[in-house]
């Protein structure tokens, strides 16, 4: 895969930007992410650089605002955290990890693009493009259930997002029907796979890996030289991308403080 330390933080940048929340405000060097949404990315704290107040200090505000937010309070450690202590002085209070996350990367080769190319959409099933943030929402809402505030917080912050989404949607040719979804992110020559999901009824078709490839191969084609997604360790999909040519780069997890 050959992703230098330095791309890595960029891609983990990047990532962060994708997810960046419509609510939040900086604690000393902590980014706490206010939003209601459905992505823990986008309601947990992430300690960017060092601070100059205690830790104590710094989770009484934070676990007041989240207080506030009548949200969890809950923190996402990477290896890019500014505290290397962080991980053990929030086990030490008896949060437990969870929700272990793989970031896969993939450079978008020549190779790789021809095995997306092999995705293809079964006949009767059509592709839908938009870039709409209020269409979108209604498609991601009604395939994998979010609330009411979930999808609009999701909506508010693609709409405030300084980049260029994309979404991609199969649709049933008779029924118009939604059965499977993928959205992308671009920003620079990297572009991210989010929101990918299907219909239960429809699982196991190949319908979001043909949503996947023909994502990969128009983002190639607007300039991105290596994506990435996120995915849940224990998520089956993580053979799928790496058929193609996802790999695990680096991972993160989940704390909260009760």
């Amino acid at each position: 895969m050959d992703f230098t330390p330095a791309e890595l933080r960029r891609i983990e940048e990047i990532s962060q930007n994708a997810s960046r929340p419509e609510r939040g405000v900086m604690v000393d060097g902590w980014a706490v992410g206010l939003s209601p949404s459905k992505a823990k990315r986008s309601r947990s704290v992430n300690a960017f650089y060092a601070g100059t107040r205690s830790f104590e200090q710094n989770l009484a505000t934070v676990r007041a605002l989240y207080k506030a937010a009548e949200l969890p309070c809950v923190f996402r450690l990477t290896r890019f955290v500014a505290d290397a202590t962080l991980d053990a002085r929030l086990a030490a209070l008896g949060s437990d990890a969870f929700d272990r996350t793989l970031v896969q990367l993939c450079h978008l080769s020549p190779l790789i693009l021809s095995k997306a190319c092999a995705f293809t959409l079964p006949n009767a099933i059509s592709l839908q493009i938009s870039s709409l943030p209020d269409s979108i929402g209604h498609i991601v809402q009604e395939l994998r259930g979010d609330s009411d505030e979930e999808i609009h917080a999701l909506i508010e912050r693609w709409k405030t997002l300084p980049l260029p989404i994309s979404s991609y949607t199969a649709r049933d040719d008779a029924s118009g029907q939604a059965l499977a979804h993928v959205l992308t992110i671009a920003e620079d020559d990297c572009v991210g796979v989010f929101d990918v999901v299907t219909r239960a009824t429809h699982r196991g078709r190949g319908l979001a890996s043909a949503l996947i490839a023909r994502a990969l191969v128009s983002a190639h084609a607007n300039g991105a030289r290596a994506a990435y997604l996120q995915v849940m360790a224990t998520n089956p999909a993580v053979a799928v991308y790496e058929r193609f040519g996802f790999r695990t780069a680096y991972d993160y997890w989940y704390r909260e403080v009760r």
